[in-house]
């Protein structure tokens, strides 16, 4: 679990190296709110541009429909009055044929007919009916009348309109129809209901109605001047299509009213007049733009609706992400009492809630398991310091007697001793040697433990050191048929003489003693780099057991030896390497170790040393 803890910290601290290093650094919430609005508000403006764009074409289409509507209800009101007035005309043609018939004056007062009058075919009156309120001495002229005769021929049997012409100081439009025995009927209609139908449609602020004769004239206009004088409009190519009989909307420049204008047009199949219904294209545009406003403040509300939402929304997933971050940052420094701060809002998100829960559980186990790894690693900690002390008083308290016994041993070695006494005398000595080497070993351990030792840098001769080393154990090697030899450079360095000269005795002791033939060399490498700072590197080589892959990682642990046979043949305490690791790491160095079973085995001694210069 130990383990587990610096892993977690061990990431903690990678992740915090990797944000700071980290080009672009974003906060969640605003992150989270950022696309949400990015999300919503993108579309929105893409709506809003279409509506914009399509806003005009709304309006034409809307005009294209509902004005051609209004131009066809306009053509079949004039088709009805047209019928009527064709109805009085032609029941007045038959009284007037009728010598007690009856009177119509009133009827043509009510249609705005002036007159009824029966001609014979030198266009001499025969019979005339007035209007009550319209009566007048004006007749139409003889071109006039012989125009509506020839008009009439056309179609006989049927009575028929005349264009504009002009009556009594007005335009009006006659009617004519032949009758039995070369008779003639005129009259003549007041343009009236028609102008007073054109001014009852209106919409817009400038949207109008308008009619023309069959002959392109104007009957009816907003505009008093063209009303009056009749003005032709068959220039218009919107008049040309309703003179031609046709329906339908056209788009066309409007000289009285100097604009573009859009209008819906047919025609009275009665009477060949055409009817259309004329708007500014300003006005659609106006509308158009009022359509974009009011899309535009809809959409403004909506992204303000939608950015306290993102908001509210961002908070809401942001702020148990951060809490989480908060405390895990908290435990990271050794809080381990910190917790998330679960909401206690309406409204949560179930998985942070979930989050925060799981990471509050987790940092419980953490701490629990910390408590339980403190209280083992204080007993740890405790067993350690009373086996150091204890072996320390039990060094002590071994050591002083032992000395006292090698005093009595060599007092009894200066008398008079049998052979076999004197043999057992020197195997007494020589184990009292060993126990006293061994106590010594055990009272440097337990210096180094409680971290009692440390290195004191004087000058030296790595060569001086390896010789002593040779000169020491060079009887033993000589002994078991071995070559011990030295080949380590001279050099004035700066270092721990004492620690390095007790390290190469380990390990040259150690290759000596796991030596059964062979040789045994000690070798030395300099390294200088260029900032000042040197290593020495001294070699220790063998030709003996060697060590295998699996156990080379053990030999450096207290009272571990990797031949046991072989060491108690040797009297090892299994002291020395451990020994001399913890001494090379007092001197910021290490011991490195190259080895294979039955080809020999190569100790490495690396530290930093400084050349002495002269």
């Amino acid at each position: 679990m130990l383990d587990n803890s610096k892993e977690v910290q061990m990431t903690s601290e990678r992740t915090a190296s990797g944000s700071k290093n980290a080009r672009f650094r974003l906060n969640i919430r605003w992150l989270i709110f950022s696309s949400l609005i990015v999300a919503s508000v993108l579309p929105l403006l893409g709506l809003y541009k279409w509506m914009e764009k399509s806003a005009v074409q709304k309006e034409i289409a809307y005009v294209e429909e509902n004005h051609l509507i209004i131009a066809k209800n306009l053509a079949a009101a004039l088709e009805r009055y047209a019928h009527d007035v064709v109805a009085v005309f032609e029941l007045t043609i038959k009284s007037l044929e009728s010598t007690e018939g009856p009177d119509f004056s009133e009827s043509l007062d009510e249609f705005d007919l002036s007159f009824v009058a029966l001609l014979d075919d030198k266009d001499n009156v025969l019979n005339e009916v007035q209007a009550v309120s319209k009566s007048t001495s004006q007749r139409l002229s003889y071109t006039q009348i012989e125009e509506l005769r020839a008009q009439a021929s056309i179609n006989p049997g049927q009575s028929v309109f005349s264009g504009i012409v002009q009556f009594d100081g007005a335009p009006h439009i006659s009617l004519g129809r032949i009758v039995a025995n070369g008779k003639f009927a005129v009259s003549v209609l007041s343009l009236q209901y028609l102008i007073e139908l054109q001014k009852s449609i209106k919409f817009g602020a400038l949207g109008h109605s308008m009619m023309v004769d069959q002959n392109g004239l104007v009957i009816a206009h907003p505009n008093p001047e063209w009303q009056a004088s009749s003005k032709d409009a068959s220039k218009l190519s919107v008049v040309q299509q309703m003179m031609a009989g046709k329906t339908g909307v056209a788009i066309f420049y409007s000289p009285p009213m100097q604009a573009d204008m859009i209008s819906g047009f047919t025609f009275v199949a009665r009477t060949g007049w055409g009817v259309m219904v004329p708007q500014p294209m300003s006005e659609l545009e106006a509308r158009a733009k009022a359509s974009e406003k009011t899309a535009l403040l809809i959409v403004l509300a909506e992204i303000a609706a939608l950015i306290v939402i993102s908001w509210w929304l961002s908070q809401l997933i942001s702020t148990p992400i951060r809490n989480v971050v908060s405390a895990a940052a908290k435990v990271s420094d050794g809080d381990l009492g910190a917790r998330v701060m679960l909401s206690e809002a309406p409204v949560v998100i179930s998985e942070a809630q979930l989050l925060g829960t799981s990471f509050n559980r987790l940092i419980s186990n953490l701490q629990a398991d910390q408590h339980q790894l403190t209280a083992a690693l204080s007993a740890a900690v405790e067993g350690e310091r009373a086996k150091s002390s204890f072996l320390s008083v039990m060094s002590h308290e071994v050591r002083t007697p032992m000395h006292g016994l090698m005093g009595i041993l060599e007092l009894i070695k200066d008398g008079k001793l049998e052979e076999d006494q004197r043999h057992l005398l020197t195997v007494g000595q020589k184990t009292a040697k060993n126990m006293v080497k061994l106590l010594d070993g055990v009272l440097q351990f337990v210096k180094l433990e409680a971290n009692a030792e440390s290195s004191k840098a004087s000058a030296f001769d790595p060569a001086e050191l390896a010789q002593s080393a040779v000169d020491l154990f060079q009887s033993l090697a000589i002994k078991k048929g071995l070559s011990l030899t030295t080949s380590v450079s001279h050099q004035m360095l700066l270092g721990d003489p004492q620690m390095i000269s007790q390290i190469m005795l380990n390990l040259v002791g150690n290759a000596v003693k796991f030596t059964k033939e062979g040789q045994i060399h000690i070798t030395s490498e300099f390294r200088e780099s260029g900032t000042g700072s040197a290593r020495l590197i001294i070699s220790v080589t063998d030709s003996g057991i060697g060590i295998a892959d699996d156990l080379q990682s053990t030999i450096f642990k207290e009272f571990v030896q990797v031949d046991s046979e072989l060491a108690r043949a040797n009297e090892g305490s299994g002291l020395g390497l451990a020994i001399s690791a913890r001494l090379a790491q007092l001197m910021e160095g290490k011991i490195t170790l190259k080895s294979e079973p039955d080809k020999g085995s190569c100790f490495q001694l690396d530290i930093p040393v400084t050349l002495v210069e002269n």
